[in-house]
């Protein structure tokens, strides 16, 4: 069963989706990740958690049915899913959710510009780099977070 790292609770998606890690912080930004490739869910969301709360959906059509019920202030999509028009999904994003940003994390430049977000190519982006992208886009300040010791 997929978690969600806003609870700890197990849910019941039909889609493969999955909230991996949890977080400390009931008011962390919540962010949903769009992207079949289950590597780079678990490299963003070691990466963001526990600063934000990271929900992964493995298909355009999950998404778009927790972007209907569940609010997110940041979507990184990967528009190389093949159940869907993901350019379709971000136009719809800003009419569900005009506060969320976007982040195209992707091995393709996108062919449209990103309203209210930004583009990193996946295999060649630094998790400092992807860091820094996602904290301006969420105003968590810039500094990495350091490892407990």
């Amino acid at each position: 069963m997929p978690f969600d790292t806003s609870s700890n609770t197990q849910r019941s998606d039909q889609d493969q989706s999955a909230a991996i890690g949890f977080s400390i912080y009931v008011t962390a930004p919540r962010v949903l990740h769009i992207d079949s490739d289950a590597d780079t869910a678990l490299v963003l969301t070691a990466l963001l958690v526990p600063e934000t709360r990271v929900t992964h959906v493995t298909t355009i059509a999950a998404a778009q049915d927790l972007l209907l019920s569940e609010q997110f202030a940041l979507v990184v999509v990967d528009p190389e899913l093949r159940d869907g028009d993901a350019g379709l999904l971000l136009d719809n994003l800003h009419h569900l959710q005009p506060g969320a940003r976007v982040l195209v994390y992707s091995a393709r430049h996108p062919e449209a510009d990103i309203r209210g977000g930004a583009f990193l190519p996946k295999p060649w982006t630094s998790p400092r780099q992807l860091w820094r992208t996602v904290s301006d886009l969420l105003d968590l300040g810039s500094t990495m977070p350091v490892e407990p010791q």
